[in-house]
C-alpha cells in the first residue's frame, strides 16, 4: 500500500513518463501536440486516460450538463459507429449514461487493457503503447469527423 503522497508521485512520474514518450509524436496535420490533453476543440468532449491498480484506460467523455444534448453527441458517436470501428477498432464500450465517483452524468466510450499497473514500472512500456496506438487512431477518427460535432455544438 502507498501513502498519499507516494501516490501521487507515481502518478505525477507515470503520466510525465508517457509525456515524454509521445513528445515527438506529431498530430496528423504535423502540429506538436499535448497528448495527455488532446484538443478536441469541443467544450465538452474530452479524450482521456486513466491508469490505476489493474487496469488503463483510454476514453471519450461526454460531459455536457444539459442531458439531452449529452445524448444528442452520443447519438452521434452512434451514428458514426462504422467508420468509428474501422479507424479505432470493435473493442470499446459505449455506456449511454455512466455516473462517476461524485454523481456527475456523463456518456462514455472506453477501451481497457487488464492486468497492468500504474505501480510496475515493468507495464508501463505496454501502457504506453497501448495509449499511443489507441490515442493515435482516435485522432484520425476524430480528424475526418469532428465538423459533424462542432456542427452540434453550434
Amino acid at each position: 500500500m502507498f501513502s498519499k503522497k507516494e501516490n501521487k508521485e507515481i502518478r505525477v512520474l507515470f503520466y510525465t513518463s508517457f509525456g515524454r514518450y509521445m513528445s515527438n509524436q506529431r498530430s496528423l496535420n504535423g502540429e506538436k501536440i499535448k497528448w495527455l490533453n488532446y484538443p478536441t476543440k469541443i467544450k465538452d468532449i474530452h479524450f482521456k486516460l486513466h491508469c490505476d491498480k489493474k487496469y488503463a484506460s483510454i476514453f471519450i467523455d461526454i460531459q455536457h450538463k444539459d442531458e439531452d444534448i449529452r445524448k444528442l453527441f452520443f447519438d452521434q458517436f452512434k451514428e458514426l459507429k462504422k467508420p468509428f470501428i474501422q479507424y479505432v477498432g470493435a473493442s470499446w464500450s459505449w455506456e449511454k449514461e455512466y455516473k462517476n465517483e461524485i454523481g456527475f452524468n456523463y456518456s462514455r466510450i472506453i477501451r481497457k487493457i487488464n492486468d497492468v499497473s500504474i505501480y510496475d514500472q515493468n507495464s508501463w512500456s505496454k501502457i504506453f503503447e497501448f495509449y499511443k496506438s489507441n490515442l493515435l487512431r482516435l485522432e484520425e477518427f476524430w480528424m475526418n469527423f469532428d465538423e459533424v460535432f462542432k456542427q452540434l455544438e453550434s
